[in-house]
């Protein structure tokens, strides 16, 4: 079994993981996974020069509430490397974003794509593969078009992952999710009072201490639809930090989803986790 120094970094790498999609986030809102990676931006109404304001004839208030309209934009959502722009009939359309925004030189905003390349940013990654998919005279190569987040960071020769880890792989995982919890609750970053109840259980029985955790991170990644499923789009959160750490994360999870329809659902999760039957439940 691997040492625990290497089992810790790699626990270690999610819970930086926010920190890490923090750093990234530059001039973009919200807290979640897609805003990230879609890097859409609302677009402002024009605003009107103070000085010519100013000069502005003063109109009854119900004339004023009719101009203060938002943005066509401002509840449109873009793809992956996307932007949303208002077009010539005042309407919303999504167009490769024009210009990623500048970063300060951090080592962890770069990315490496599923072809083993590196990218700048991971708004550099997905407004190239928007270019190449467009076949615009912009996009660098033509593969591009197919490229996605593999991990973060830098590319580089990963450990290999042999049949002895991915076996290692349950018990390990569902440890470290344990390890995860508990530091999430001190840093109070559980977010529900149940979760916190079920570590405080877990935490005095052995058994529960295996269960409750693998169970919490299912209900964790199922937030993109909420559908009771965790598609590989939302393992990416979990493999995305962790795989330069725990290169057999990825091919592992991936390999939870036995039906291979393209999602996992919460049997298949806790059959592929260790679980026994009784102990697989439902709690998202």
């Amino acid at each position: 079994m691997r040492s625990s120094t290497v089992i810790l970094a790699a626990f270690l790498g999610l819970l930086l993981f926010s920190d890490v999609i923090d750093a990234a986030k530059k001039a973009k809102k919200g807290n979640d996974w897609d805003e990230l990676e879609s890097l859409l931006e609302d677009i402002d109404e024009e605003k009107t020069p103070k000085s010519k304001e100013a000069k502005r004839p003063q109109r009854p208030q119900s004339q004023e509430k009719k101009t203060d309209v938002k943005s066509p934009c401002e509840d449109h959502v873009c793809g992956w490397g996307k932007e949303c722009v208002v077009d010539k009939k005042g309407e919303p359309t999504c167009e490769c974003v024009a210009k990623c925004p500048e970063l300060d030189g951090d080592p962890m905003d770069k990315v490496c794509a599923n072809n083993n390349e590196t990218f700048v940013s991971l708004c550099d990654l997905y407004r190239e593969r928007c270019l190449c998919k467009r076949k615009s005279p912009q996009c660098a190569k033509h593969g591009h078009a197919k490229v996605h987040l593999e991990y973060l960071g830098e590319c580089k020769k990963l450990e290999e992952c042999t049949a002895d880890h991915m076996a290692q792989f349950p018990e390990r995982m569902s440890d470290w999710l344990f390890q995860v919890m508990r530091e999430l609750k001190k840093r109070r970053e559980l977010h529900k009072l149940e979760w916190e109840e079920l570590l405080q259980e877990a935490e005095s029985d052995d058994e529960k201490k295996h269960v409750y955790p693998v169970i919490w991170k299912f209900c964790d990644l199922d937030v993109k639809p909420h559908d009771k499923e965790v598609s590989h789009h939302e393992l990416i959160p979990i493999t995305a930090p962790v795989i330069p750490m725990e290169s057999c994360i990825k091919p592992f999870l991936e390999g939870c989803d036995a039906d291979n329809n393209g999602a996992i659902s919460i049997r298949e999760w806790g059959k592929c986790l260790g679980l026994k039957e009784g102990e697989i439940q439902e709690r998202c």
